[in-house]
């Protein structure tokens, strides 16, 4: 199956992961600490390497012939959940069997808050 991901699935994970590194940003941003400018680099490597692994994760499960764990939904939807380290993946998807095509349709993502 060819995988094709909506705009709005798109604006999901961006959305998540620019507010993950916002949240590292805002915390360390003028801190005064020696390390900050190091800080502030790997909080954009970390936050481009979660991007890149909630990604790969999907790809690999929706391009299968079968996806294994699937629930369906109302207007004909199909969602999957998986875990990408603590987080929960929520997926939901449509399939186009004629041209042999799964749209992802949204994605989000649940976590436990960070409590500094």
């Amino acid at each position: 199956m060819e995988l094709r991901l909506r705009e709005a699935a798109l604006a999901d994970l961006k959305l998540y992961i620019a507010n993950y590194a916002n949240s590292f940003f805002e915390l360390y941003q003028d801190s005064g600490l020696e390390n900050e400018d190091e800080i502030m680099t790997a909080a954009r490597q970390n936050a481009d390497n979660l991007h890149d692994l909630i990604f790969q994760n999907i790809a690999t499960r929706l391009s299968r012939a079968a996806v294994t764990g699937r629930k369906k939904l109302p207007r004909e939807w199909e969602e999957l959940n998986f875990y990408v380290g603590s987080r929960l993946i929520i997926v939901h998807y449509s399939e186009d069997t004629g041209t042999a095509t799964r749209w992802t349709e949204s994605i989000s993502i649940d976590r436990k808050p960070i409590i500094f």
